[in-house]
């Protein structure tokens, strides 16, 4: 019975939507023609526009989410290069404190230090555990635990054991075996007691901590450097922006690699930050949940709701800290905001298509004669191809206005019309131009081609060397498929400069190619680097100096390459350097200057690199003045060829 009901109930639907459309459709037939228009375009118009509305706000909506992602994910990955930066710092700093021998002698000497060596420890190794604390200001403090009974403590950096912030440091040490690890603690500035109020004020720390080993590997202590949270880790642990929509959680690593919840990497004492944002008011062991059950890999992005409240959750792995870097963003703003302005337009788009109906019944009894005539005209010229049609609609309603705009399309598609038969007779002028031309590179290749083989005929190999040169020299300069070419072939262009150069000046020039092959297919303007090495041998290079060197070598610097093109030449002033370098800094250089000599290749191929690829590349001028010179192509980090992880081999610039 519920199925034959239910079969009764689609059949009376059915034919209920039927006996709707065929009365309206009988209705319809009966009405004007406006009526009929106005029907016709609220079911023509209103509909797509409608549906399109829809479409444009969920293509905003994934538009906004992947703005909102990418905006964030620079965040986060701006915040994870920081932390990995004070990591960096603080291993470096315990490093370079640990691997004085002079330090380890006085932590580990078990004789009993002379009044004599102590004075000497403090006046000459003590200030350079001193300049290495304040040469770093992030870095709050560098301490050195000491077991040796015989080490006598100097405030405030060596200590005995005795004084560790936390005892379980020195079973952690036995477990690490001179490896380092990492501690979060709370503790006093000041490890002496008795100290001032200020000095006794507990402070959160980051501390990276290391055993020190004596000879043979015994314990001889810890050293430990830390440095404050907010310092550490300023968008975790500092204080909030106000209306910030974001909050970002540092969570221990081991928790969801072993799935164990109960192991939290900090303490309900240490909080996560100092306050959380006042868009996010999530607990911290949904934090912690939510981490658990969604963390996949080294880094990611996922969504959830809490409390009604839509979220996008953002976390990266920290090396070294085994630890997952999280930033969750609340969506509720934003996407509230699209929500109202999607209804908003939807609502005025109906209004508008409403009032635009009422207002086009009523005048169209007034454009209907004209709109026909005008229809006519223009089935005239689209059968009959007549562009010299003349249309009789005039006056100052929408018709005409259409009517003139039509007169003035058909006088410019006249016009466009022989504007194109002129355009296709200067082409044909152009390409029978290159055509001549293309004939006469290929006749001075094949002339080149055959003195190269007359060369080796008669023996003269040095002389062939130099025609292969020429020709090679000859098709890069004269075949331009781009403005860009691979660093490959620039350098190839260089090796056949050298060698025709090497003919003048028998041989005295030297060209050393220090490139990995990663640099290799480096994107680069074509003819950057002749006009270098031309200017380097041209005003470098003294006859009377021992053979000329130049070498061309490059470096990454995060998404800048930096090809540099050295030479051993005489150098230039430092003066002239400036001048020079002021110089390429205007837009347009004036070579009459004194101190400009030489200076019109550099101009050309800094602005060409400026205007190509934005004004923060270009070149950079260094010298010596009697050793060397030194031209830097500042370019961006461009491959022409894709599939290959250029970065393992980019030499990074340090």
């Amino acid at each position: 019975m519920p199925g034959r009901a239910r079969s009764q109930m689609k059949s009376l639907l059915r034919r209920t939507i039927w006996q709707w459309m065929t009365g309206t459709t009988d209705r319809l037939g009966g009405c004007s023609l406006q009526v009929k228009l106005i029907v016709a375009y609220i079911g023509v118009i209103l509909i797509p526009v409608v549906l399109f509305s829809l479409y444009t706000f969920h293509q905003l909506y994934e538009n906004t989410m992947k703005d909102i992602t990418v905006q964030n994910q620079y965040v986060l990955d701006t915040e994870l290069a920081h932390i990995h930066s004070n990591m960096e710092i603080m291993e470096r700093t315990a490093q370079l404190a640990i691997s004085d021998r002079n330090v380890l002698h006085y932590l580990t000497e078990e004789r009993e230090i002379s009044s004599d060596e102590l004075v000497q420890f403090n006046l000459n190794v003590f200030p350079n555990l001193q300049h290495l604390l304040y040469s770093n200001p992030n870095v709050e403090n560098i301490r050195l635990y000491t077991n040796n009974p015989q080490t006598h403590e100097i405030w405030p950096m060596i200590f005995k054991e005795s004084r560790l912030p936390k005892a379980s440091w020195l079973k952690a040490a036995q477990l690490r075996q001179g490896k380092i690890w990492w501690d979060m603690y709370k503790g006093p500035k000041s490890l002496l007691g008795g100290q001032s109020r200020q000095e006794s004020e507990t402070v959160q720390y980051m501390a990276l901590l290391r055993e020190i080993q004596s000879t043979g590997g015994r314990h001889a202590g810890l050293v430990e450097t830390n440095m404050r949270l907010e310092l550490f880790s300023p968008r975790v642990f500092g204080i909030p922006q106000r209306n910030r929509a974001w909050q970002m959680f540092i969570l221990d690593g081991d928790d969801y690699s072993s799935r164990n919840a109960d192991k939290p990497m900090y303490s309900t004492e240490i909080a996560t930050a100092s306050s959380l944002s006042d868009s996010i008011s999530i607990p911290l062991s949904h934090v912690h949940h939510l981490l658990q059950s969604r963390v996949q890999g080294q880094g990611g992005v996922f969504d959830f709701t809490y409390g009604n409240k839509p979220y996008l959750g953002l976390y990266r792995y920290i090396e070294g800290l085994d630890a997952y870097l999280l930033n969750v963003v609340a969506l509720d703003g934003p996407l509230g905001d699209l929500r109202q302005k999607r209804n908003a337009m939807l609502l005025i788009i109906s209004m508008l298509i409403l009032f635009m109906s009422v207002i086009s019944y009523t005048l169209h009894a007034f454009i209907l004669k004209q709109l026909h005539t005008l229809r006519e005209s223009m089935k005239k010229v689209e059968q009959e191809g007549d562009f010299q049609l003349k249309i009789p609609v005039y006056g100052r309603g929408e018709v005409a206005e259409l009517a003139l705009y039509f007169r003035s399309l058909l006088s410019r598609i006249n016009g466009l019309i022989a504007e194109a038969v002129h355009k296709q007779a200067t082409a044909q002028e152009a390409e029978l131009l290159a055509l001549k031309h293309q004939i006469d590179s290929h006749f001075l290749y094949n002339t080149l081609e055959n003195l190269k083989m007359m060369a080796e005929i008669e023996r003269q190999y040095p002389l062939s060397d130099a025609l292969t040169s020429l020709g090679s020299m000859m098709r890069y300069n004269l075949q331009w498929s781009g403005s860009c070419v691979a660093l490959r072939d620039e350098i190839r262009h260089i090796q056949h400069y050298v060698a025709i150069m090497n003919i003048r000046h028998d041989n005295q020039i030297g060209l050393e190619i220090h490139l990995s092959s990663a640099f290799m297919e480096l994107e680069m303007l074509k003819m950057s680097l002749q006009p270098v090495v031309e200017n380097a041998i041209k005003h470098g290079w003294s006859t009377l100096q021992s053979p000329f060197s130049i070498t061309i070598e490059a470096c990454s610097k995060q998404d800048i390459i930096e090809l540099r093109i050295q030479d051993n030449g005489v150098g230039i002033s430092e003066e002239r350097r400036n001048a020079i370098m002021a110089g390429l800094a205007r837009t347009n250089m004036d070579f009459h200057e004194p101190g400009m000599n030489g200076g019109i290749g550099l101009y050309n191929v800094h602005r060409r690199l400026s205007m190509q690829y934005g004004e923060e590349y270009g070149i950079r001028l260094d010298s010596i003045h009697g050793q060397s010179t030194t031209v830097t192509l500042i370019l961006p980090r461009r491959y022409m060829m894709r599939g290959t992880d250029h970065d393992d081999q980019a030499v990074d610039c340090g």
